[in-house]
């Protein structure tokens, strides 16, 4: 089986969402009114799964012609003059609430009316038709890509919900190209035009343009879960597995290397395996920007998505000590004040302090905290007079840049 991923209810982000291209002429009301903002436009090219770049000679003309004769004599010969059946017309069988949606990343805490059972504790999948790209011609329901939505279920919440595309063989080619180039077995293959459409498919295939070796379903049908696998299944194709992955993706802090020469990169885990926390927004001491630092200061966001203190981490040891706010008070990104040049201790990093607005729940409080930076105890807590919101990016000016602003 080939592997995908779902994400039901994970602390890490995840694939950039998908969006719903347009490539043809055939509009279908309504569907763009599915899509989601998109996130970045699909790079048209020429009807080929591969990169363009990769291409010979004799597959970019073949390319080419194919596709003038998919548009001039497939669709504006063959089709147009038709009208497409009710079982084959997408403006009928994609309207409404069949529309296609976008991928969705886990949104968490879902309002619940009433009791869920404290027993139901799991993961709710559903797997359904929902296709990436507009149709270019005929479209049956059940030719749609495949996409897995999941609400994950514990000790009475709901916890998170989430959708992802089965990343199929198919799909993957298909947005490579930027438009469906597999055939849709209910809605395309049929009369005359059909007959071209597989034809031209084949034809694809023998150039090496698709490669339809691995596989041509959409994976929509339903889910199975089978010798610890939960797998996605369709007529047509072997079954693709998905996992949620609540319990196995982590957040690594990592040292990432790139030669600039070659374009190689490598990756280091900073934290042994077993330490592993949750780490968001850091910050080192903006005096030694552009040179290696040893110490950041990060926040620990746990239980996500709020934060419960901050970690000093030895990007060189790997050593971690943790501030904690305290039960029930939540901060934000850490700010790293440096000592001012006359007082600083000559190669002393960490010598400066951490600022952080941090809000007592219970109390319904709000604080600014002063943690000296290098042995990580409290210095000074300001209490403020109204409520600070969670946040997100802070900085710290100094006085002579305050006096010298404009």
């Amino acid at each position: 089986a080939a592997d995908s991923v779902l994400i039901a209810a994970s602390t890490s982000t995840a694939r950039t969402p998908a969006y719903v291209s347009s490539p043809s002429t055939r509009k279908v009301p309504g569907y763009e009114q599915s899509a989601p903002p998109a996130i970045a436009s699909p790079q048209k090219q020429s009807g080929s799964a591969k990169d363009g770049q990769s291409l010979n000679f004799f597959q970019r003309a073949a390319a080419a012609a194919l596709d003038a004769f998919e548009e001039g004599f497939i669709h504006n010969v063959l089709e147009r003059p038709h009208a497409l059946p009710r079982t084959a017309d997408p403006a009928l069988q994609i309207a409404g609430n069949f529309a296609p949606v976008g991928e969705q990343a886990p949104v968490r805490a879902l309002p619940v009316s009433g009791r869920i059972p404290p027993f139901i504790n799991g993961v709710y999948a559903r797997n359904g038709a929902n296709p990436c790209f507009e149709p270019t011609a005929g479209h049956h329901l059940f030719d749609g890509d495949g996409m897995v939505h999941a609400i994950r279920i514990r000790n009475g919440a709901a916890e998170s919900y989430a959708c992802r595309f089965t990343e199929t063989a198919r799909l993957s080619q298909e947005r490579a190209v930027g438009k469906p180039v597999f055939p849709k077995t209910i809605g395309e293959l049929h009369g005359h035009s059909g007959i071209a459409r597989l034809a031209l498919f084949y034809a694809r295939g023998a150039c090496g343009l698709v490669d339809p070796s691995h596989g041509t379903g959409v994976a929509n049908a339903g889910l199975v879960y089978f010798n610890g696998r939960l797998l996605a299944m369709s007529e047509d194709d072997l079954p693709y597995q998905v996992r949620d992955t609540d319990d196995h993706l982590e957040s690594v802090l990592t040292e990432i290397r790139l030669n600039t020469r070659t374009g190689e990169s490598t990756r280091r885990a900073i934290l042994p395996l077993e330490s592993q926390v949750n780490l968001e927004v850091g910050m080192v001491n903006r005096n030694m920007l552009g040179r290696k630092t040893r110490y950041a200061y990060l926040a620990v966001a746990e239980p996500w998505p709020k934060v419960s203190g901050f970690a000093k981490v030895d990007l060189v040891t790997g050593e971690l000590t943790k501030f904690e706010y305290g039960e029930g008070r939540f901060g934000g990104e850490p700010c790293f004040v440096p000592m001012d040049g006359e007082h600083a201790r000559p190669g002393a990093e960490d010598d400066g302090y951490v600022l952080s607005f941090v809000r007592d729940e219970a109390a319904g409080t709000s604080e600014l905290l002063v943690v000296n930076a290098a042995d990580m105890r409290l210095e000074a807590t300001v209490q403020l007079p109204s409520r600070v919101p969670y946040g997100f990016h802070g900085t710290f000016i100094g006085a002579a840049d305050l006096d010298a602003q404009h």
